[in-house]
């Protein structure tokens, strides 16, 4: 399974990357309003790959095939700053989607671009997928990779340990959140500081037992005995983790409405709103498939999202 996903990942990337007809930003977003909701893996990295393809890198280093653990899939990529710079800056640790069964780091590399020319080392790490690897094992492996950069604090040479945000998207937003409200899989000395939240997809569990995409079952299972005790609304008494929440103007209904549940019981808990974006003119894919193309306001905001709660966390 997992190895049949890598290949066509590569065989997507090197197809588009090779033909592809590089269009402007603004034909993409055309393209993004005609098609609406619909998640098309293949047609978004062929409007993509072209702008990925012709960006302007030389100012990163990276640092690819790390190892947190001793699976195939417990792997990272490491994007940093090619000019050193005289204060350490905040790490930040990016999960990608897949509904829970695909996707892998090398997909995401305009991610890790695209924050380090930002001044924040990047982490695009790749974790054990579904059917294989049930609940929990996207938030153990996510722990793993915090006890990782925590134990070797000097591999990460622009990066502070003790100022770490993670950043999940789809199925990656739902590990980064089971991970900051589920105490109990928390590492000691972490130095986890914020999190970003885009367009996670079973906050609430609640959706399993109704008619939820096969594979989150692959993920969480049948037993509808066991999806209460799993949804992280009802974890939420534990450690407060500041928290940015995304999603895209084109996201599918449960993406929007699974951000809606998550800021209404944070409202509830807090008395105040957590720090909410919704990604115009983007679909679900290109939430984060924009990044390292231009400018974005998005990035803008996660940047000023890290270097404001660090300064608060000194």
């Amino acid at each position: 399974m997992m190895i049949r996903g890598l290949i066509f990942i590569h065989f997507l990337m090197v197809t588009f990357g090779a033909n592809a007809q590089t269009l402007s930003l603004s034909e993409i977003t055309e393209q993004i309003r005609s098609d609406g909701k619909i998640i098309d893996v293949g047609k978004s990295l062929k409007r993509w790959q072209p702008l990925w393809d012709a960006a302007d890198n030389s100012k990163v280093t990276v640092t690819r095939d790390l190892k947190y653990g001793p699976d195939p899939k417990q792997g990272f990529d490491l994007y940093e700053p090619a000019k050193s710079s005289e204060t350490l800056a905040p790490i930040l640790i990016f999960l990608h989607g897949g509904s829970f069964v695909a996707g892998d780091k090398a997909m995401y590399a305009n991610v890790g671009y695209h924050f380090a020319k930002l001044g924040i080392p990047t982490v695009v790490m790749t974790y054990r997928l579904a059917p294989d690897f049930k609940w929990p094992t996207g938030t153990v492996d996510l722990a793993l990779q915090l006890k990782w950069i925590r134990d070797n604090p000097d591999k990460i040479k622009s990066g502070d340990s003790s100022k770490i945000f993670l950043f999940g998207h789809s199925a990656g937003a739902q590990h980064v959140a089971s991970y900051i409200f589920e105490e109990e899989y928390q590492i000691e000395n972490d130095g986890v500081t914020g999190a970003i939240l885009a367009s996670g997809s079973v906050y609430d569990t609640d959706i399993l037992n109704h008619d939820a995409d096969p594979q989150y079952y692959d993920y969480f299972g049948r037993d509808n005995n066991v999806y209460s005790e799993r949804s992280i609304l009802n974890k939420l008494d534990g450690r407060k983790v500041p928290v940015f929440i995304s999603y895209a103007e084109y996201d599918k209904d449960n993406f929007q409405y699974q951000a809606s549940r998550l800021i209404d019981a944070l409202y509830r808990r807090d008395g105040e709103m957590p720090m909410i974006k919704q990604i115009m003119d983007n679909n679900h894919l290109s939430e984060v498939f924009h990044f390292n193309t231009g400018a974005s306001l998005f990035a803008y905001d996660i940047r000023k999202f890290i270097f404001s709660k660090s300064e608060k966390n000194p």
